[in-house]
């Protein structure tokens, strides 16, 4: 066996009286999801008016620009109704799924799985003590060469995401193109983690059953080598064991509060989330941990199985899914734009199309009378 060297005066601890966090039971307070507004683009400053001392025709009202924004309106609508009826159609696969789930996690299979996840709790705390005890240097290995993994990671978001603001101003249709695809981009990656969550709750009996059974095999693989593979330890218990057996958990309660310690999973400082647990399971942003393990369901009543994924549905999922679909629809809109304006410039910049637009527009006949303000109009002073 390795021996770990201990500092002077080293015990091993007590058994924890700071229990670590557990999943939150089913509920349905949830605040609306959050919205962005785009900025706002004005319009071209517009070009100076004619000479005024030349008495030029009213120009045309309009141009076939606005033909073109009734059919992008028209375009954009057709979306919506279309991705309406792709999302019944989906809801409809969903309930089907939640009726088959629900028949699957009985009473008896609840109870069963949750006296497995309580045995299984007595059986990691006491690991965590053995290897404390063993390796107690086990936080610096943590530090030292975990978490700069994790900090790379999280710069890595930084560089691209930084915290998901959008700036404010835009000066071009590029500007706002780019706006709407970063938008949608966010609104895509909130909506994928919510339709995980809701995914992982597709089948909870057999999930949390496959996630006990591979705790118990790695809890005693961990067993075998705390003396021999010290590293392997630590992460196979810190950054595998602990996240799974505490994501599957059941709410916490009087015989089912977790006996593992609070600081055994407060470690790497810049790894954090931002939870939005109103329905129970959290699908606001994750730390890098939890995306490690991915979405799994936990071990709530079977009775409250419905209401939890009826609050997902109604409060997290659809408004995700409608808050993307009106994204994908305002990036569409504005690069459709953009490609009629290029097409515009192309075409006019076009020394035929010019010529042919000019003298389409310049009179054959010229009367410069026709041209010249009445007497009785004032003639502003002209500068050459």
């Amino acid at each position: 066996m390795t021996d770990y060297s201990k500092k002077p005066g080293h015990e091993c601890p007590p058994p924890p009286d700071d229990p670590a966090g557990q999943p939150k039971p089913p509920g349905c307070e949830c605040d609306p999801l959050p919205t962005t507004t785009p900025p706002v683009l004005d319009p071209p400053a517009k070009c100076p008016d004619p000479d005024p001392c030349c008495k030029c025709p009213t120009p045309p009202g309009s141009n076939p620009n606005c033909l073109e924004d009734l059919i992008a309106k028209q375009t954009a609508e057709i979306l919506i109704a279309g991705n309406a009826d792709k999302l019944k159609k989906e809801l409809e696969a969903l309930l089907d799924s939640a009726k088959k789930a629900a028949a699957k996690y009985t009473r008896d299979k609840y109870e069963q799985l949750v006296a497995e996840w309580v045995k299984q709790d007595a059986a990691i705390a006491e690991l965590i003590r053995k290897l404390v005890c063993a390796v107690p240097c086990w936080r610096c290995i943590i530090d030292c060469y975990v978490c700069p993994l994790l900090n790379d990671l999280h710069y890595a978001e930084k560089w691209l995401y930084d915290d998901g603001q959008l700036y404010t101003s835009v000066h071009d249709l590029y500007d706002l193109q780019y706006w709407y695809t970063r938008d949608k981009a966010a609104k895509q990656r909130r909506f994928n983690r919510i339709d995980s969550v809701l995914k992982a709750w597709g089948d909870p009996a057999s999930t949390i059953e496959k996630a006990l059974a591979a705790d118990k095999a790695l809890i005693d693989a961990t067993n075998k080598i705390i003396g021999t593979e010290g590293g392997k330890a630590i992460y196979d218990v810190f950054l595998k064991l602990v996240p799974m057996h505490l994501a599957i958990a059941p709410p916490a309660g009087p015989d089912t509060t977790t006996r593992i310690d609070e600081k055994f999973t407060r470690f790497c400082d810049c790894d954090k989330g931002t939870p939005d647990d109103c329905c129970g399971p959290d699908v606001g942003e994750w730390s890098l941990r939890q995306r490690l393990i991915g979405a799994q369901p936990y071990l709530i009543d079977p009775n409250d199985y419905f209401s939890l994924i009826c609050c997902l549905v109604e409060n997290r999922y659809v408004p995700a899914k409608d808050a993307l679909s009106k994204a994908d629809t305002d990036l569409t809109g504005v690069t459709n734009k953009i490609a009629r304006y290029e097409k515009q410039l192309a075409d006019g910049l076009n020394p035929d199309n010019f010529e042919k637009s000019a003298k389409g527009v310049i009179p054959s006949v010229i009367d410069c009378c026709d041209y010249e303000k009445d007497d009785d109009e004032p003639k502003p002073s002209r500068k050459y």
